[in-house]
Order: structure tokens, then C-alpha cells, then sequence
């Protein structure tokens, strides 16, 4: 594979050709501009913390875009190809985020500000819910990251699988108390349980042999572990090594648990759209009497506006980094072409996403990156639920592609 083959591989498209600098010049003017505006609304109408937690999603997106980082599109290339290079990415992630967030979460505080934990308990729930996630993230050919990174591309497609996703999540807000009257076995933190110290060296022994199974696996296939043969790396316009992705992403995820006090989640964003629209319309449908909005937070996100939401920020952070980092790098375009097939699909994996994410206490952010980077034992568990519902999925959409004639799946997106 030459250079610019190997570079539309990863990012979907070749750079710009020289008359269309101009338009990459306007794109990015337009993605600088809503920032700032955003921005600075947000500090007018909610404080600096919250304009910080959409800067933050900003860089988030960012570090997406130029990496290649992604979720789903490792999870089925460990499945299909036997190719763990995005795995371990995930897991040197995760090793990061245990050194640095183990001793933080411990202490309870930082600069005077309290520190908050994501600890869930494992049970029915959490088991269903994960792999709905991972079977509608195959189908949908994105996380819940991912697709909104996607949308910060431009495409279409991803338009329609966050629109989904919000449904689904809505749907599960209203069948939440029934999910929550499902057996629940344990709720453990390693953290909590065993401290901070003994709590980094079990979690880092963990990642380690997740990360030798993945070569073990890839070497029993291609006889040699893989390499990524890249072109020159520039920090500001790309690509940039998965190693560098690493590395940013961890340092943001540490700067949203300081500013935010909770690490980096985004499902909880998604029913409280639909919770606001709802009313907003005037439907007759009694949202706060759903146990989802039982709590007192919850109650208060609900009556609160959504400059005051941290996961909405960052995801509309999310969205315009991903778009500021494809406009500097050329490689910005709207794509709103869309097969029918790629409609159904988006629209059901969607909706598997949001509900999957909601009932199953947390999407690949919210679950399995806060909750293992949380010393919660429920990430991890969650992680092997979410990775039996992508096989699953990997299989529904192979299925599918032989009856169309043998189409063959798209390429993730995250």
C-alpha cells in the first residue's frame, strides 16, 4: 500500500487538492468561529468550569481525529483480522489513565476539589445492556464516540446514528426501573477496596495480559505481530501515531476529571435530550414520574438548562475538535450520500447503542474508559459483554452482505 492509499485508508479521504484550499480555509474559520461563540456563551451562561469541560471535548475530538483512535473498529479487527494494534492502544490507554487516576480518586480531591468515582455494580443490566452496545456499535460501524466524531466529518450517516442513539437512550431512560430490579451480584473498586497502590499493580497486571493475549492472537494468524507503515507525522495537521493519540487523550481525560471532578462520560447527555424535547413539545408523557428521573440529580439535570450539562458540552465539544482537526489536515467534506441499506443499519444500531448504553450503565467512555480507569471492576466485565455482542454484530453484518450479494461491511468509523 503506497502512501496515499495508506493515508485514505485511515482517514477516509485524501487531502484537498489545490483549489479547494479555500474552502478548507472557510471550513476551518467556521469550526474556530461556533468554538469560540460556544465558548464563550457557555462561560457567560454557566462559568469557566463549563467552558473548560467543552475546550476539553475539543481537544478530545482533536486527538481523535489525528490519531485514528477509535473503539469499534479495534474491537472488530481483533475479531475478524486477528490485527490487535488498536487494542493495545486502548489498553496503553487505559494503563495511563490507572498510574495517573488511581492515586487522584484515592485522595478524594485535587486543588480543593472534590473527586468522584465510576463504580457500578455488575448484574443483569449492565450484562444486557453491554452487548446491545458492542452488537449495535457493528451495526452502526461506530461507538458512542465515534459517531459523534463522525458527525464532526461531516457524514450523514453518523447524523443518523446520533439521532438514534438519543432515542434508543430515551427509550431506556423509561424502561429504567424495571432493568433496575434485575438481580445485581457485586459492585467492586480496587481502588476503595485495596487502595491505591495495590489497586494500580493488579490493573496493571490485567492490561498487561490482555495486551500479551492480542499478540499471542495476532502472531498465531499473520506468523509476525503487525506494523503500521504511516507518512510524516505533524502535530497539527496529521496523522499522528496511535502512540501520541495515546498520550493526548490521556492528559485530556486527566484535565476533564480536574475540572469536572467525574471522568470523561457521555451517555447520560443523551436521555436528557430527549427528556427536554419531550417537554419541550409538549407530548403527553410524564417524564418525571419515570424512575430514571427519580434522583435528585437527575431532577435537577432535567430542570437545569443544558449549559450547565458537562457531557453535552463535550460532546459538542467533541464534535467541532473532530471537524477543526479534518479541516486543518484538508481532508474536510461533507458527505450526504447515504445507500438505504446504510440507513436501516444506522438507524438500528442507533438505537441498540442508546439503549444498550443506558441500561447497561455506560457506553465505551462511560463504562469501560471511566469505569476500568476507576478501578471498577464493571468496566472490565463490561468490556467482555460489549466484545460478545461485536461478534455478534460482526456475524449480523456478514450475514447481511452475503444476502445483498456480497457487499462488503463499511469501514468503522471509530
Amino acid at each position: 500500500m503506497n502512501r496515499a492509499l495508506a493515508i485514505r485508508s485511515r482517514f477516509g479521504s485524501t487531502p484537498s487538492k489545490p483549489d479547494c484550499v479555500a474552502c478548507d480555509v472557510a471550513w476551518t474559520g467556521v469550526a474556530l468561529t461556533l468554538l469560540g461563540c460556544i465558548a464563550w456563551q457557555t462561560w457567560q451562561n454557566a462559568g469557566v468550569t463549563f467552558a473548560l469541560a467543552l475546550l476539553i471535548g475539543a481537544g478530545l475530538g482533536f486527538a481523535l481525529r489525528r490519531s485514528g483512535f477509535g473503539f469499534a473498529g479495534p474491537w472488530r479487527a481483533m475479531l475478524v483480522e486477528r490485527r490487535g494494534a488498536g487494542m493495545r492502544a486502548q489498553l496503553g490507554l487505559l494503563a495511563l489513565l490507572t498510574v495517573i487516576f488511581f492515586p487522584l480518586l484515592a485522595n478524594g480531591e485535587a486543588f480543593g476539589k472534590p473527586l468522584f468515582d465510576i463504580v457500578r455494580p455488575v448484574g443483569v443490566s449492565l450484562l444486557a445492556g453491554a452487548f446491545l452496545f458492542g452488537l449495535g456499535a457493528q451495526l452502526a460501524s461506530a461507538c458512542s464516540s465515534g459517531s459523534f466524531a463522525a458527525v464532526g466529518n461531516g457524514k450523514i450517516r453518523y447524523v443518523i446514528v446520533a439521532i438514534s442513539m438519543a432515542i434508543g437512550a430515551t427509550i431506556g431512560s423509561a424502561h429504567f426501573g424495571w432493568w433496575e430490579s434485575q438481580p445485581r451480584w457485586i459492585s467492586f473498586s480496587l481502588v476503595r477496596e485495596w487502595g491505591a497502590l495495590a489497586g494500580v499493580v493488579t490493573n496493571l497486571a490485567f492490561i498487561g495480559l490482555l495486551a500479551a493475549l492480542t499478540l499471542r492472537l495476532e502472531k498465531a494468524r499473520h506468523g509476525r505481530i503487525l506494523t503500521q507503515h504511516e507518512s510524516m507525522h505533524h502535530w497539527l495537521k496529521g496523522p499522528w501515531p496511535l502512540s501520541w493519540g495515546v498520550i493526548a487523550l490521556a492528559l485530556l481525560c486527566t484535565a476533564a476529571l480536574l475540572v469536572t471532578g467525574r471522568p470523561w462520560t457521555i451517555i447520560t447527555a443523551l436521555p436528557l435530550w430527549g427528556a427536554k424535547l419531550i417537554e419541550g413539545a409538549g407530548l403527553p408523557w410524564d417524564i418525571a414520574f419515570w424512575d430514571y428521573w427519580g434522583s435528585d440529580t437527575r431532577m435537577m439535570m432535567l430542570e437545569d438548562s443544558l449549559w450547565f450539562d458537562v457531557p453535552t458540552l463535550m460532546i459538542v465539544g467533541l464534535v467541532l475538535g473532530v471537524m477543526l482537526a479534518a479541516t486543518l489536515a484538508g481532508r474536510y467534506k461533507l458527505q450526504w450520500k447515504i445507500t438505504t441499506g446504510e440507513a436501516v443499519r444506522a438507524v438500528t444500531g442507533g438505537l441498540l447503542l442508546g439503549y444498550g448504553g443506558l441500561v447497561g450503565l455506560g457506553c465505551n467512555i462511560g463504562a469501560f474508559l471511566a469505569g476500568v480507569s476507576s478501578g471498577s471492576i464493571h468496566g472490565w466485565v463490561w468490556l467482555a459483554a460489549a466484545f460478545f455482542g461485536s461478534a455478534a454484530g460482526v456475524a449480523v453484518v456478514a450475514l447481511a452482505g452475503r444476502i445483498l450479494g456480497g457487499r462488503r461491511a463499511s469501514a468503522t468509523a471509530c
